[in-house]
C-alpha cells in the first residue's frame, strides 16, 4: 500500500511539473510580445483601429478618405451581409466579436 502511495504521488509531481514548465514557456512568450509592443518593433493588427471614436465621428474630425476596408464592409452591409462584414472586420484587424459588431454597426448608421 505503501508503495502505490509513492507512485500515485510521483505521478503527481510529474504531471504538476510538465504543467508548471507549459505555463512557464507561455508566460515567457507573452513577456516576450509585451516587450515587442513596448518597443515598437511590431504593428499590432489593431493599430490602424480607433477604439475612442466611431467612423462617422473621425470622418467628421479628420476628414480621412474612407479605406478600402470600409469600402468593402459598406459593400457588404448594403448586400445585407452584415454578419460577413463583422467577419471580414475581425479577420483583418483582430478584433473581437463586440468590438467588430460595433463598428460595422456604426458604418451602418
Amino acid at each position: 500500500m505503501n508503495t502505490l502511495v509513492w507512485i500515485v504521488l510521483l505521478l503527481l509531481i510529474l504531471v504538476l511539473l510538465v504543467r508548471v514548465t507549459s505555463l512557464q514557456r507561455q508566460l515567457n512568450e507573452l513577456k516576450s510580445d509585451v516587450e515587442r509592443l513596448e518597443n515598437g518593433s511590431t504593428v499590432s493588427a489593431r493599430s490602424d483601429f480607433n477604439y475612442t471614436l466611431s467612423p462617422k465621428e473621425t470622418s467628421h474630425t479628420s476628414q480621412p478618405a474612407q479605406s478600402d476596408l470600409d469600402q468593402e464592409l459598406l459593400t457588404l452591409i448594403q448586400q445585407g451581409k452584415k454578419i460577413m462584414a463583422i467577419k471580414r472586420l475581425r479577420e483583418a484587424r483582430g478584433l473581437s466579436l463586440k468590438e467588430a459588431k460595433d463598428y460595422v454597426d456604426s458604418l451602418d448608421r
